[in-house]
C-alpha cells in the first residue's frame, strides 16, 4: 500500500484562509488597543501637568505666561521644571512625531499650553491639550475663559473646535483637553 504523509494544496489553502480571517479580525483590535491606550496616557499626563499649574499658582499667585520670550516658545512648560521642580520633566505628546515644526515658534515637542490674560497681567486660567488620535490641531488660539460650548460648535465664528470624544471611533476628530475652569 501506498501512504502519504504530505498536505494537499487544498488543505494548506484553507489553513492560509484561517489563518488570514483570523489575522484580519485581529489587527484592527490591536490598533484601537493602542490608540486607547496613547489617549489613557494623555489623560493622565493632562491631569499631573494640571496639578503641577496648580502648585505653581499657589507658590506665585498666577499660571506661567503664555510665551517664553528667551526661547520664542509657547508650547513649552519650563516654568514648571525649573528653578522649582514641580516636575521632574515634562511629559512628550504621545499623538506627536519626536519635532513638530512650528511656523512662529520654533519646535513643539509637549502638549499645548495657553494662559489667559497674556502676559503683563497675571494669568488667571490655563488650557492644556493633545492633538489626539486625528492628530490634528482642532483647537486653536486664546480666549476669555474655556467654555465646553465652545469646542462643541457652539461660537459661531469657531465651529471646527471640537473635544475628543472615544464614541465616535477611536480616530475621532478633536483634541483631547483638559482647562483651569473646564475638566472632561
Amino acid at each position: 500500500m501506498n501512504q502519504r504523509n504530505a498536505f494537499t494544496l487544498i488543505e494548506l489553502l484553507i489553513v492560509v484562509a484561517i489563518i488570514a480571517i483570523l489575522a484580519a479580525m485581529a489587527v484592527p483590535n490591536l490598533l484601537e488597543a493602542q490608540a486607547r491606550s496613547k489617549v489613557a496616557r494623555v489623560k493622565n499626563d493632562l491631569r499631573v501637568l494640571a496639578e503641577a499649574l496648580e502648585a505653581y499658582r499657589s507658590d506665585n499667585q498666577a499660571y506661567p505666561d503664555f510665551i517664553d520670550v528667551s526661547t520664542r516658545g509657547v508650547w513649552q512648560l519650563r516654568p514648571l521644571t525649573t528653578p522649582v521642580a514641580y516636575l521632574s520633566s515634562i511629559p512628550p505628546d504621545p499623538f506627536l512625531p519626536p519635532l513638530v515644526p512650528e511656523p512662529l515658534y520654533g519646535v513643539r515637542r509637549s502638549y499645548r499650553y495657553t494662559s489667559y490674560p497674556l502676559t503683563p497681567d497675571p494669568a488667571t486660567v490655563w488650557s492644556l491639550a493633545s492633538n489626539g488620535p486625528n492628530l490634528v490641531n482642532d483647537t486653536r488660539g486664546v480666549y476669555r475663559g474655556f467654555s465646553p460650548g465652545l469646542f462643541y460648535g457652539g461660537d459661531p465664528y469657531l465651529k471646527d473646535w471640537v473635544l475628543y470624544d472615544p464614541t465616535n471611533g477611536t480616530v475621532s476628530q478633536g483634541d483631547v483637553f483638559r482647562a483651569s475652569d473646564y475638566n472632561p
